[in-house]
């Protein structure tokens, strides 16, 4: 008994002891030893994210660099070569080499080589034929270290915003396979081109900071600085192929369309445009951008009047799920869409047309 109290005292003492300074030279200890750049680069990336998220980020920046080159060892030497290089600050780089060559510190040749890293010629797009979320998937190839291959989400229907990422030691051809195996047969994958990819993932990244911070996972914050950097190795130059922002030409040119088809005719009234209109704007925020594809996601929200975009003061706006339903038909037509797809969401309007008449009702009585 009195050698099972002093064990438990032992441990005790020694969780006292481990500190986060502690813990975070474990880490960086155990990047330097392992057989890929991932981990190293993994803790280095969650410390800059760390000082990017302080109240005031240059100073935090700035503690941070004198903390690891105030420590003379190999953790904080590694940690330091690795930010100057994530960073892509030449001035920091050549300080921290001078430091490390005085210091005597043995490091891995993938990291004294790690500004050296290139691009993989292509990028990829995993997506579903709603296009609500996106996975973009970026590579570079470390000289003596291998692959890393990012991949981030982004959320179309929130305005082309970042939502999760990470970053795998592995080429981007296995990461891209890997997101394709699935028995959806929807999925869409294909190349992008790493110009393109830059463009779309360093706006995505630039709307977090525009939008609700709970949008963001804590993985992708974490991730965030050596995704930058990655992105920072690809071309200039690309186009953001993402969201499409419809001008009322090309939705007046939709609903002319959908008027004239043969599902149009009931909708043709004059006292009825107002309406098909509405929709049609209020469609125009799904996926990318398109007023013809319908997910049950997206009749959800515009039949939910806390949610929906819809106007429910407009005429006859009770028969919206009428209209609707002859909306998915024609738009899910002509996009080619599965026919399964077309099912499941005429059978959400059905789930929901009951109670979205209930709640119009509701609305009038309090206002009357």
């Amino acid at each position: 008994m009195a050698k099972n109290k002093k064990r438990a005292r032992s441990r005790q003492k020694q969780r006292r002891h481990t500190t986060p300074e502690v813990g975070l030279l474990d880490a960086l200890g155990a990047g330097i030893d392992a057989p890929a750049p991932g981990p190293l680069l993994g803790v280095v990336s969650l410390a800059l994210s760390v000082a990017a998220a302080d109240d005031d980020p240059s100073a935090a920046f700035g503690t941070l660099v004198r903390s690891f080159s105030a420590a003379d060892r190999v953790e904080t030497s590694a940690a330091l070569l690795a930010i100057a290089t994530l960073t892509v600050d030449p001035d920091l780089r050549r300080r921290v080499r001078r430091e490390i060559a005085e210091r005597g510190h043995v490091l891995p040749q993938w990291l004294a080589e790690l500004h050296r890293s290139e691009p993989v010629d292509r990028a990829g797009e995993v997506s579903t034929v709603f296009r609500d979320v996106d996975d973009l998937l970026v590579g570079v190839t470390v000289p003596g270290g291998g692959p890393l291959t990012a991949v981030v989400r982004v959320n179309n229907e929130f305005g082309a915003v970042a939502t999760d990422g990470y970053v795998v030691g592995a080429p981007l051809d296995e990461v891209v396979g890997l997101l394709g195996e699935t028995d959806d047969p929807d999925l869409r994958v294909r190349d992008i081109s790493p110009a393109d990819a830059r463009t779309r993932l360093t706006h995505a990244l630039a709307e977090i900071a525009l939008g609700p911070g709970w949008v963001t996972s804590e993985q992708l914050t974490e991730a965030r600085p050596l995704v930058e950097w990655m992105l920072s190795l690809l071309p200039e130059g690309g186009q953001d192929t993402g969201l499409r922002e419809l001008s009322e030409e090309e939705l007046d040119g939709i609903a002319e369309a959908f008027l004239a088809s043969p599902f149009g005719p009931a909708w043709a009234r004059l006292e009825l445009r107002p309406l098909v209109d509405d929709v049609l704007t209020a469609g125009s925020a799904n996926g990318i951008g398109d007023p013809l594809v319908w997910s049950r996601k997206n009749v959800r929200g515009l039949l939910d009047l806390d949610r929906t975009a819809l106007d429910p003061d407009v005429v006859h706006v009770e028969r919206t799920p009428e209209l609707l339903r002859d909306l998915i038909r024609y738009g899910h037509a002509e996009r080619g869409l599965h026919p399964q797809l077309t099912a499941d969401a005429l059978s959400e309007v059905d789930a929901r047309a009951d109670a979205f008449q209930a709640a119009l009702r509701a609305l009038a009585d309090d206002e009357a």
